[in-house]
């Protein structure tokens, strides 16, 4: 990207993505509970940002032709962009679609058969879930004639979930700042997600908009997108399918074919051996699980979000093991950090961070403080507190990590915080209010394929060459995290009163809200089925591995494995996406071996072209599809 003609922020632009976010939030939540089309912020491609950003930058185009002193300059759109990218992280999959069910599903979903009104609703502090039967039920199945939506009901939980999320997001931030020196200039880590809406924002200097390759790109999965949700009005159209499985292993796995167009468009922007192992481990690890269902070598117990339990404790213990590693690497830097907090006559140079070290250093022990007291009060003993919050915070460094170095943009924990904290420490350490408390954290710590961190280090990243009051980012992003909040959470109970959730996307309303009880009350009958040795032996095996190859890339240059690869490849999403890790890598690899450099740098806007194409459409379908009262026209799944 070229030099920036103007490094400003500017408060239109602030409002401007201020105005964004509350769409985000609004429209993605509409689409969950009334339109159930296509995924539009449930990872971390962030596909709603990238779809008003190729309206945006038509619109400053023209404006840029016809009205110059109103167009948008290149850092005022990547301030919009970068509130757009925080505020995708909320409404669905990150937070809210997640939270609402979670603090009322446990009432209206206990039976008789389940006795979680015995079990585990007595142990919730009564103050973070809704109590008011009736609002509850409402809720779920519609509001009866004649009643208002009992906001209150509702009010009184989500201020305190308030208070906890504000400071959780605060530590996402401060952390990012602390580490993003490290990333970005010492380690060097590729940001491959960034690569998009920064050729994007600079189409005027680039032509972008005027690149044949962009629009074959553009072109290929707009027409697939349009001709599959033309047959779901018109099944005489025919629709293209992109996935398909292979059974092996007498037939216990299905090893899947999926293309997915953005997967390829961004793991094309992935240095070869990062590519190589994430595609390469998630077949090793389909083989290793294949081997231990025809040898019967499996395990028994629940475990929430893992269809491979064994093989997600291996790659959480890769995961930890990296995390080490990098926190040691990183250490000169946390050093520096440290000094300029506690040495008031220190000069740090953090000119260049949208918050001062002494700020994200303090301001993160002060949240982190605040969390483990929030947490000792929903009913969690000290101990499992604080090694919970360490361990989720584990998992968020670490996936921003594979999202920020691989480009992995759809993906998940190997293991979930609360397991990780159950499995680790015992039930007896817990206790039955605090397995209660555990159940709660599902909202903001377990299924969550999309968070704010991620979106803070990619912000980051993105505003390298701006550089005047970079310290309004900090502001801007706080903006949209509040509007898109407030919008979501307004959203979800207005619509879901309006039309019932449980008429919605399933899993949000009836699948994904018993999970959390589900495992909670396993863990309370039966208590001894947490501890499992082969958890730990496949932990430490795990952790062994990564340090091996991390090891070994540092002393020969040609090894070609990632430990990243083998943190991430037991997760159903890797499995489901190596087949278009494996395209991007065998087309990257060839260019650069083949064509040159210099090819491979013009053929970029044609993977660019994939990715804004499907995320276009699918936006466009959505709209459609609202006005015309379609549900379920699900045009690309990822």
């Amino acid at each position: 990207m070229e030099k920036l003609e103007k490094n400003e922020f500017t408060l239109r632009s602030i409002i401007t993505g201020a105005v964004m976010a509350a769409l985000i939030a609004l429209g993605n939540v509409y689409n969950q509970i009334a339109v159930q089309g296509s995924y539009m912020a449930e990872d971390f491609t962030a596909s709603s940002a990238i779809f008003f950003l190729f309206w945006l930058v038509l619109l400053n185009l023209l404006l840029r032709r016809y009205c110059r002193r109103l167009a948008f300059s290149s850092a005022e759109m990547i301030l919009v962009y970068v509130m757009m990218i925080v505020a995708c992280a909320i409404p669905t999959m990150g937070l809210i679609l997640y939270l609402i069910p979670t603090i009322s599903s446990a009432s209206y979903y206990a039976t008789s058969s389940n006795r979680w009104a015995e079990t585990i609703i007595p142990y919730l502090k009564p103050w973070l879930i809704v109590r008011d039967e009736n609002a509850v039920a409402w809720f779920y199945e519609g509001l009866p004639k004649g009643e208002s939506i009992p906001w209150l009901a509702w009010v009184k939980p989500l201020l305190p979930w308030a208070a906890f999320l504000m400071a959780l997001y605060l530590v996402m931030i401060f952390l990012m700042v602390i580490l993003r020196r490290q990333w970005e200039q010492n380690e060097i880590l590729n940001y491959p997600l960034t690569k998009t809406p920064l050729e994007m924002i600079n189409a005027h200097a680039n032509n972008l908009f005027r690149n044949p390759l962009f629009w074959t790109g553009f072109a290929i999965t707009a027409l697939i997108g349009s001709l599959n949700g033309l047959h779901f009005y018109f099944e005489s159209v025919p629709a293209l399918k992109l996935d398909n499985t292979i059974p092996i292993f007498r037939a216990t796995i299905q090893l899947p074919f999926r293309v997915s167009f953005p997967m390829i468009g961004f793991t094309y922007f992935v240095n070869i051996p990062m590519s190589f192992s994430l595609w390469f481990f998630a077949l090793l690890t389909t083989v290793e699980q294949g081997f231990l269902n025809i040898t019967g070598f499996g395990t028994t117990g629940y475990l929430p979000y893992t269809a491979r339990p064994i093989l997600d404790w291996q790659s959480l213990g890769a995961l930890v093991a990296l995390m080490l590693y990098s926190f040691w690497l990183a250490r000169r830097q946390l050093a520096s950090v440290f000094t300029a907090a506690v040495r008031p006559k220190a000069n740090p140079d953090d000119a260049d961070e949208i918050v001062p070290y002494r700020v994200a250093f303090w301001g993160t022990i002060i949240c982190l403080v605040f969390l483990v007291g929030w947490l000792v009060a929903s009913g969690l003993p000290l101990l499992p507190a604080v090694f919970f919050l360490a361990a989720a915070l584990f998992i968020y460094i670490g996936i921003t990590r594979v999202v920020t170095e691989g480009g992995l943009a759809a993906t998940r924990a190997p293991m979930i915080p609360s397991v990780i904290t159950t499995s680790t420490l015992g039930y007896n350490r817990i206790g039955q209010t605090g397995m209660a408390a555990l159940g709660l954290t599902f909202a903001y710590a377990a299924d969550i394929r999309t968070f704010v961190m991620a979106s803070v280090a990619n912000g980051l990243k993105m505003i390298e060459d701006v550089r005047a009051r970079r310290r309004l980012l900090f502001w801007a992003i706080l903006i949209s995290i509040l509007v898109a909040m407030v919008t979501a959470i307004w959203a979800v109970l207005f619509f879901g009163y309006r039309a019932g959730a449980i008429n919605a996307t399933r899993w949000y309303f009836i699948s994904g809200p018993v999970y959390p009880w589900r495992y909670i009350a396993e863990v309370i009958k039966d208590p001894g089925s947490v501890h499992n040795k082969l958890y730990l032996n496949f932990t430490l095996l795990g952790a062994g591995l990564a340090v091996a190859f991390q090891f070994l890339r540092t002393r020969l240059l040609w090894f070609p494995f990632h430990p990243l690869g083998l943190a991430f490849s037991t997760i159903y999403l890797t499995t489901q996406l190596w087949f278009s890790i494996f395209i991007a890598w065998l087309l990257k690899s060839i260019l650069l071996k083949y064509a040159g450099v210099r090819i491979y740098e013009r053929s970029k806007l044609f993977f660019i072209g994939l990715i804004v194409g499907q995320f276009v459409v699918n936006g466009i379908w959505l709209i459609i599809d609202g006005f015309t009262g379609k549900i379920g026209n699900q045009i690309f799944w990822i």
